[in-house]
Order: structure tokens, then sequence, then C-alpha cells
């Protein structure tokens, strides 16, 4: 008998490096930013194979845990301390083994995809599949799609099952065999009726507008939607300047603004598709959205004169001449930390085994690489290299690349690279890149256990997604909220160098991770504010649009408006009549004349 398919998803990593971190206070911190959550507890059930329960997110009691007040001295001679924690409860994050998208809630007219994790998985052959609904089989064909960021593999039924008239509970059933893997699991699926839809999602659809550089399609309903003329001008301000970067004409790109979390929060294939919404608790917020979109539009330039590129130079190349990965960043500093901690792979190791290693470091470690070449060697040289015809892949690629273009071999390119990283310090950037890496793979760890993504790669394009609720529609659980607005919290805590702050938020964030449970010391400050904010999201701002910071109290949430430029808007775009027939999810094309723009397209 094969051994039926248990989920396995990534377990938050224990933190490096941080014993000078945790001694330092929780501080205070105004970081001059607006906040909303959205708050309802959807049901959420999950159900095994011999035993179909339903389960909810459940509060349980807890008994008073106290922590002892404590002083340690801190670098520099400060005090930290430790304060008395005293929880109510314990709320445990629903898991699931089945995820159904659009989700986690789901409405009469939605029609369902359902997907089952595999683990590290990389057989793509099904040798058989079944999918019921309530005993009933469904006429489905099943894929094998793969998340390389949660290096996991999925079994999918796309568009599988048409809620119309399906109010109610239904129980989902997937029998399937693939090499070495039996899989039957079972979930429980209740489906709302349409009047409870959120309205967000109501006769909103896909809208494009035209800019300078780009096709920028958008939800109507939406951040993107609510902010496009200021999001316009930073695309467009940012395929400017790469095109200055690279000395290169930037071809049309269709660039897709999502608004839901979907992994990093940005990727490029034969569009540009970046999350932009007002719960981003990925690294695209506000501080680094347009570092998100330089590189992203780096990919996009830099397409035209690719040939055979590894990915390694790729993303080189992208984290390079934008400076930075997701914010702006000292890669010879960052490269410098990797090495003293051991974790900085050779060049050949780095071009063979990029897709395994850590996404944060390797990233780290490409761009330092790149910036190597480029000091040494010239940005024209660096460029010759990356559009080198050569048919190998890996170390081997570069090998023969750089004999032909810099005159030199792998081994010597090693040499060379150790020895500038050698000549950095790491400085600040040893305290984050630990906190950057362990607060990534725990809110990859979070995605993969309590709050996915659907497996975009199967999708042609994500702009032809017909329905608008699998690109915008998101937990209501407080539980769920309050985690993701921790995230979020912890990311700018981050970006903006404030190492102390971060370091018991992320391990925070790691435990959750971890055992799925929320409700102790912060996490359950974000939790009381979560639920008390009630079904609709609630913007609590001042008047200068920043949140209120009371002295001597930790800002608890973080700016859930993470990219909101202004309130400025597209004259044509906010209240458009719908035309006659026109479906949900249907496309138009407006022009937005923006202030000071003398262009119409």
């Amino acid at each position: 008998m094969l051994p039926r398919a248990r989920p396995q998803v990534p377990r938050a990593p224990v933190p490096i490096g941080w014993s000078r971190l945790r001694t330092y206070r929780l501080a205070p911190v105004a970081l001059g930013l607006s906040i909303l959550v959205a708050a309802c507890a959807p049901t959420h059930t999950t159900s095994s194979a011999t035993a179909v329960p339903t389960s909810t997110a459940s509060t349980t009691a807890a008994p008073p845990t106290t922590v002892a007040s404590t002083s340690t001295a801190a670098p520099g001679g400060e005090a930290s301390t430790t304060t008395t924690v005293t929880p109510s409860r314990l709320v445990i994050l629903p898991e699931t083994e089945i995820w159904t998208f659009p989700g986690p809630d789901h409405y009469e007219g939605d029609v369902l995809s359902f997907e089952i994790p595999l683990g590290d998985v990389e057989s793509f052959v099904v040798e058989s599949a079944t999918l019921t609904v309530d005993g009933v089989e469904i006429d489905a064909y099943p894929i094998v799609g793969r998340d390389p960021l949660l290096r996991s593999s999925r079994l999918v039924f796309l568009d599988a099952f048409d809620t119309d008239d399906q109010v109610g509970d239904h129980l989902v059933h997937v029998e399937a065999k693939l090499p070495g893997l039996e899989i039957d699991v079972r979930q429980r699926v209740n489906v709302a009726p349409a009047e409870d839809r959120p309205t967000q999602e109501v006769g909103t659809g896909w809208a494009t507008v035209a800019s300078d550089c780009c096709d920028v399609t958008y939800l109507e309903e939406s951040a993107a939607a609510r902010d496009l003329t200021d999001v316009v001008a930073v695309i467009d301000s940012s395929a400017a300047e790469v095109e200055t970067l690279f000395g290169l004409s930037l071809p049309r790109v269709q660039f897709v603004l999502i608004d839901v979390v979907w992994a990093n929060g940005g990727f490029a294939t034969s569009e540009v598709v970046v999350s932009y919404l007002d719960r981003n608790y990925t690294t695209a917020r506000r501080q680094s959205f347009r570092q998100i979109v330089l590189h992203e539009l780096t990919h996009a330039i830099t397409q035209q004169i690719q040939v055979s590129t590894p990915t390694p130079l790729v993303e080189g190349v992208a984290v390079h001449f934008t400076g930075g990965h997701t914010k702006p960043e000292p890669l010879g500093a960052r490269a410098r930390a990797l090495s003293d901690r051991g974790e900085l792979p050779g060049v050949a190791e780095l071009f063979d085994t990029f897709a395994d290693l850590q996404h944060e470091s390797r990233y780290a470690a490409v761009g330092a690489f790149t910036q190597y070449l480029v000091e040494t060697y010239g940005r024209d040289a660096v460029l010759d290299l990356y559009s080198f015809p050569q048919g190998r892949e890996g170390s081997g690629w570069l090998n023969a690349a750089a004999q032909d273009i810099l005159d030199t071999d792998v081994e010597a390119l090693d040499a060379g690279f150790t020895e500038w990283v050698a000549g950095h310090e790491a400085g600040s950037q040893a305290d984050d890149l630990a906190l950057s890496v362990a607060l990534q793979e725990a809110r990859r760890t979070y995605q993969a256990r309590y709050s996915s993504y659907p497996t975009f790669s199967l999708y042609p394009s994500v702009a032809d997604i017909a329905q608008s609720a699998i690109v915008m529609r998101e937990a209501l659980a407080p539980s769920l909220v309050a985690v993701e607005a921790l995230i979020a919290y912890a990311q700018d805590l981050i970006i903006a160098g404030d190492l102390a702050t971060a370091a018991p938020v992320v391990e925070e964030i790691e435990r959750i991770a971890a055992d799925g449970s929320i409700g102790v010391g912060i996490s359950g400050e974000f939790l009381d504010r979560a639920e008390a904010s009630g079904r609709r999201p609630r913007p609590l701002r001042g008047s200068s649009g920043s949140s209120a910071h009371v002295p001597g109290e930790v800002q608890l949430l973080p700016d859930f408006l993470p990219i909101s430029f202004g309130r400025g808007h597209c004259p044509e775009r906010r209240r458009h009549e719908r035309r006659p027939g026109a479906e949900s999810g249907s496309r138009r094309r407006h022009d937005c004349i923006r202030p000071g723009s003398d262009h119409r397209r």
C-alpha cells in the first residue's frame, strides 16, 4: 500500500544570530502610518479521510500566563525589561487539506477550484484522480502545479464546481494516485448566499489604462483604482529609470495590479503582476512598492537581451541595478553578513543550486556577485555576459561566458568575489538579513498552512482571469487579519531600520507559524484590535493620514493602507456606467490624464 500523502509545509526556522537583539526593550514606535483592519470570522472547515468533523477557528480558555519582570543589560548600557502577560484565551488558526478558490469564504455564483498540497513532490504525472462533491463525481481534469517559493506541489482541479443554486454545506472528496503517492482527503465547504458577497466584489471588473510605458490593468473597486493616478506615475517613472539604467527602450508592458497577496507580492512572466492592496503583508508594501516595480520592470526590459541567461544572473542584475531586492540594500555588506554566517555559497554552487537556496539569501548573494562583476569588469561587459548565447546551464554557462567575454573563468571569479566580499563590513546588515530571512520564512509558512493563494502559474494570463474574486477576496477571520497585520508591522520595522523592536515581533510570528496559536503577548493585542474592528474595514487615522501614537505604547497595528500615495484619481476611473450586458470580470479601457501630462492614448 502506498503511503497516504499528508500536506507538507515549511517549518519556521530557528532565528540565527539574534542573541544581541533579543535583550532589547520593546520600544515605542511611531511609523506615521494609518491603520485599517477588517474582521469577521469565516467558517473554515477541515476533514480527514476517516472522519469529517466540522471545524472552525476555535477559541479555547487558557490559564493566565505570567512572565516575570526581569532586567537585562543591553549593549550600550540600556536595560531591557520583559513585561507581564496575562492572555484571556488562545485562538487556534484553522488548517486545511483542500484549498478552495476563490476563498477562504465562498458565495453562490463562485466557480470553485480545489488544490491539494502534495509536499515537495516534483512528479507531474497523475496516474488517476477522482473528485466528488456530495458523492457526485465532478468532470474535472487534474493538473499538478508547483510553487517554487514554498517548494511544494499541488494537485489542482481548476474551475471544477459551479455553485449556482448550491447554497449550503458540501463534502468535497479527492482520491488520487501519483508515482509513490496516494491521496485520500475530504473537506467540508460552505457556500454562503450571493447577497452575502463582499460589496467590493459586486459589479467590479477589470479595467485598463494606457500610461507612458504600460497597459496597466486593475480591478475597478480596489486600492489600485483608488490610487490610480499616483500608482501609474510610479510605474512610468520607474520605467524611465530602467531605460536609463540599461540604455534600452522598454517594450510595451502589460502591467497587472491585483488586490490580494500572492507569493512575495510581485512576479514577471509575459506580464508584470504586482499585489497592490490595503492589507498587503508581503515585502511589496508602501515603502517598497517602487522597489518591486523597478525589479519587475528590469526583468521586462532585459528580456530583449536575454538568450540563455541562467536565473542567478537574471535575478542578480535585477537586484544590483535597482539597488537592492525589496528595499535599498548595501549588497556588499549583505554578502559579508552571509559569509560571516557561513551561508555564502561559492560562485559555482550559487549558479548550480540557486533554486534550492533560501530566497532572501540567494537574492542577496547574486545581487552582490553582479555588483562585483560591474565594479571589476564594467557595466557593458556584464550586459554582454548577460546576452551570451551559450547552451549550457549553471556554472557551466558562466564558465564559458566568462572565458569568452571577461577572459577569466569561474574559479578566478570565485576567488575575486570572495576577496571583494571580505573587503566589506556587515554592520547592521547582519541583523537585518537574519530578521528578514526569519520573517519571510515564517510568512511563507503561514501562507502554506493558514492563508494560501492559488497556483497562479497555471493561469496563462492573470489579466484574463474572469472571476474577480480570485484576485481580490481576502480572509475576514480576526485571527488571520491579526497575524497578517503583525507580519506587516514587522516588515515595516525592518524597512525603517528599527531592528531591536522588530526582533521579538518576528520571534512571535515564527511561533505562530509553527504552532498555529495566537493570543499571547503582542499577538493578543493585535487580535483584540482586529476583533474590535468588526466586519467592515475601519481606518483609524488622524487628519494627516498618519496613525495616532500614544507615548509609552507600541504601535500595535501597521498601515493597512500600505500604498496610499494620496487621493488623486483618474477622472475617468471611478464611476463607470456598465455597458449593457457587461459581465463582472469583463474589461474596459480608458485613458488617464494626469496633472502635467499632455499625452493621450
